[in-house]
């Protein structure tokens, strides 16, 4: 094109001279051959466009593997703390086992999602695969989770029944959420956070009403995530990319890049497990807990590309249970539930790996405040016993200080995502070394 160009511009000038016709002016000829580079430049940033755009699209329509590491979560949870759930402990009941309230909260995100379609607002999917995908997620979400329910019959805490595993309450909401996200997740981060902060919620209310373990939770979300991934790869086999509203390059898509490898600084929800310290002795029985639940957020201030200064904040819920020995062994206690709550401040060093990656550091010191709990034995096998004995765990607020290591990437949804593994250290005589390994979504500043 561009030597085209200047033979036209070399032709003209020599039909001028020969017609006595003042030749063109030199200035106009670099005038020209700037505008010629100008446009084969163009033609280069249109022909990248393109290419990102076809590989978003791509993207769209291929198999996510998110929920794998909720379902491997749930599986190891399930062996590892098999000895605690079958060991027996009364559990108040708290509402029937549906407890629609908890579905209602679940629920929200898609509320959420068909009232965006209804408003006219531009969603990801066109009318025939958003409905096509959402009825083949919510079946598969419910058709394996009754399967496994049936077919494992773990014994809920509150002994309501023996379909605890996994939770399909945490099955439905993480649906929700992920239709919500995969739909309006790309018009802001703060879509997909909120979705994901709903179904967090619906796992934390149905360990406070006692209706399910750490890993029927984990595994119920690691379904509803994984079944809507799989019912969106089925549609767009059904559909192809025409029921598809393609993705397209936005400026902020660019600035987004350029922020997260020069200041990455954002606020971030996070959600995982902490264990550790599992036990508390007294003279006769050993109280313990069970693999904890933990959420929270961490807001993080980048002070240059590689250093920063975070404020983490953690809510974390655990299960406890009384072990008796000696004579008393088969003693029966109430079961009762422990809340932890961390707030700390850290300096962090994140490295960058490539234009979409960072691997970090951090060490950070805080207040662990601990909410106790009294558990009650309601049946001894002694006959010389006298009813009721107590084990109480105080509430204390302890300083507390760690360290541990983060890895964050971007994401092509307006967000970064990544995981965290943390040390805990709490001066107290209560649980005090206590490891939380979390998933993270982050949204950029």
């Amino acid at each position: 094109m561009r030597r085209f160009c200047l033979f036209l511009t070399f032709y003209i000038g020599t039909l001028c001279a020969h017609a006595q016709v003042e030749p063109i002016d030199s200035t106009y000829l670099a005038q020209m051959d700037s505008i010629i580079v100008e446009y084969e430049r163009m033609q280069q940033v249109q022909k990248v466009i393109k290419q990102y755009e076809e590989m978003q699209l791509k993207r769209e329509m291929s198999f996510r593997t998110d929920g794998t590491l909720a379902v491997v979560r749930g599986l190891l949870l399930s062996w590892t703390d098999h000895h605690f759930m079958k060991h027996s402990a009364q559990f108040e009941p708290k509402g029937d086992v549906c407890n629609w309230r908890d579905y209602a909260v679940g629920g929200m995100p898609l509320l959420a999602n068909w009232t965006l379609k209804a408003a006219g607002v531009k969603s990801r999917s066109k009318l025939e695969r958003m409905l096509t995908a959402n009825a083949m997620a919510f079946g598969i979400s419910f058709g394996v989770s009754e399967a496994l329910k049936h077919s494992v019959s773990e014994t809920r805490p509150d002994l309501s029944n023996n379909h605890s595993f996994p939770s399909g309450h945490a099955s439905f909401a993480f649906v929700s959420a992920t239709i919500l996200s995969r739909e309006y997740g790309y018009i802001s981060p703060w879509i997909t956070m909120g979705s994901y902060v709903t179904a967090a919620g619906t796992e934390l209310l149905r360990v406070k009403h006692n209706k399910h373990w750490m890993s029927d939770l984990y595994m119920g979300a690691g379904i509803g995530v994984m079944s809507t991934n799989l019912a969106y790869f089925l549609t767009d086999k059904i559909f192809g990319a025409d029921a598809i509203n393609k993705p397209e390059v936005r400026r902020r898509d660019i600035m987004r890049l350029l922020n997260f490898n020069a200041k990455p600084s954002g606020v971030s929800l996070v959600t995982g497990t902490e264990i550790g310290n599992r036990k508390i002795h007294f003279d006769d029985a050993t109280v313990k807990s069970g693999a904890a639940i933990s959420a929270g957020a961490d807001v993080t201030w980048h002070l240059s590309s590689q250093f920063a200064l975070e404020l983490m904040t953690r809510v974390v819920d655990a299960q406890v249970k009384v072990f008796p020995t000696g004579q008393n062994a088969d003693d029966l206690y109430t079961g009762g539930q422990l809340d932890i709550y961390h707030i700390d401040v850290a300096a962090k060093y994140a490295y960058p790996m490539g234009l979409s990656r960072r691997m970090g550091a951090r060490a950070f010191v805080g207040t662990r405040i601990l909410n106790g709990t009294t558990l009650s034995q309601v049946l001894t096998t002694n006959s010389t016993s006298t009813l009721p004995k107590t084990y109480t765990i105080p509430n204390e607020a302890k300083f507390e200080m760690g360290f541990g290591i983060t890895y964050d990437c971007l994401d092509a949804d307006n967000y970064a995502w990544g995981f965290t593994a943390d040390y805990y250290h709490t001066f107290s005589h209560y649980m005090k070394n206590r490891y939380s390994i979390s998933s993270v979504v982050k949204i950029l500043f």
